[in-house]
């Protein structure tokens, strides 16, 4: 790959400068292997793409549609291979960040015209590192008390908010790589219809929970929340 077409290349989009002439008086080419560098990027692409446009997603889904018990199960098994699949993909694109060194221009970092996506996806590891903390205590607390508590929140907006922000940090990442225009349609139309069908079962969900408070048995309103310990009961007015 000769300098002008690496320059055309996704490499140069990521660390061009503005000037557009990044190897101007520059001997020996760019200081790292552009060849394995490539192929950590597309590898980088898929493997962030699958977790946060499919696996996260639709391991939420499944815990609005999987009848029973066992929805919980396969919520928590979906959700954790998708972020062992994304610390993957975290690990390639620190790889990146730390071989592909420009003259002039410094790594993907040091470049404030590339680093706001490695950042994104850093912030999007840590924030969702939580995620299984804020789940395991969520879901000790409803089955002693039947009612979501703020932890419940914390669990379902942390994972809402950066999920979302991770999809749209892969639309940035196909950007910055000067991706052809049907990829990054094909990336945003899939994303999209996949988030919409998590949003709207996360709809479904809470339309389920009004429309059982509004059927809550007995006297005051008490309802009963069913769970693999038995029953838990609660007033209306709780949820």
């Amino acid at each position: 790959m000769d300098s002008k077409n690496f320059q055309l290349g996704l490499l140069t989009a990521l660390l061009d400068s503005s000037n557009g002439n990044l190897y101007s008086g520059q001997r020996g080419g760019p200081g790292f292997d552009v060849e394995a560098a490539m192929q950590a990027r597309a590898i980088h692409g898929v493997l962030a793409a699958l977790t946060m446009v499919v696996f996260f997603p639709l391991g939420s889904i499944a815990m609005r549609v999987i009848p029973g018990r066992h929805a919980i199960h396969v919520h928590a098994i979906a959700q954790m291979i998708a972020y062992v699949v994304y610390i993957c993909a975290v690990g390639l694109g620190l790889y990146l960040v730390r071989e592909v060194q420009i003259p002039g221009v410094g790594n993907l970092m040091d470049n404030p015209e590339t680093n706001y996506h490695p950042i994104i996806g850093l912030v999007v590891l840590v924030a969702l590192f939580l995620q299984p903390l804020f789940g395991v205590i969520h879901h000790a607390k409803f089955k002693k008390t039947g009612r979501r508590q703020i932890w419940s929140y914390l669990h379902i907006f942390n994972g809402r908010i950066f999920i979302t922000l991770g999809i749209a940090n892969g639309a940035l990442g196909l950007y910055m790589a000067r991706e052809s225009k049907e990829r990054k349609t094909a990336y945003i139309a899939v994303s999209g219809v996949i988030w919409g069908l998590w949003m709207a079962s996360a709809a479904w969900g809470e339309f389920k929970k009004w429309r059982a408070s509004k059927t809550a048995l007995g006297r005051g309103g008490v309802f009963v929340v069913k769970s693999s310990k038995g029953e838990v009961r609660g007033s209306r007015n709780e949820m």
